[in-house]
């Protein structure tokens, strides 16, 4: 989604080596002025992002868009392939109304409970840069938890 948390997510998370594309269905939003530290910028049916985009084994994704609705559709598409991190923007109600979904159309129990949904490290964020914080937190811990099980080095920082 191109909303105002993206906005918000997107600069940090290229400071961070992330590459980022944003993908949203509302083309006054899903704009290379809106986001300038994207890598790419897709407008596109929800329904159809597999068309728009390839996901893989190493991508992160980031679910925020604009209602239940359109959260399934993007969710369906992403959780039918193996990623590194999947994480859903959204209040308890509106998770519990789009996995049902998820459930119905034959997502596994297993794949569901993989999602990070709440989104984000538990800060207690209100704001959208706040809130950009704690997801782009979470995706730090994720990336380097992975490197770590792939038995990279990241550094020798003493605080790890």
């Amino acid at each position: 989604g191109a909303g105002h948390c993206s906005v918000a997510l997107c600069p940090l998370l290229t400071t961070v080596g992330f590459r980022v594309t944003v993908v949203d269905n509302r083309p006054e939003l899903a704009t290379r002025e809106r986001f300038p530290a994207a890598d790419a910028v897709l407008c596109c049916d929800l329904a159809h992002i597999n068309d728009a985009v390839t996901i893989g084994d190493d991508d992160y994704v980031v679910i925020m868009t604009n209602g239940h609705e359109h959260d399934f559709q993007a969710e369906v598409q992403v959780l039918r392939h193996t990623t590194a991190y999947v994480g859903v923007i959204g209040s308890r109600k509106k998770t519990a109304f789009v996995n049902q979904r998820l459930r119905e159309a034959g997502i596994g129990e297993e794949t569901i409970a993989s999602l990070h949904t709440p989104i984000g490290t538990a800060i207690k964020a209100v704001t959208p840069e706040e809130i950009a914080v704690s997801i782009a937190g979470e995706m730090i811990c994720v990336r380097a938890t992975r490197r770590e099980d792939a038995g990279i080095k990241l550094h020798g920082c003493p605080m790890h």
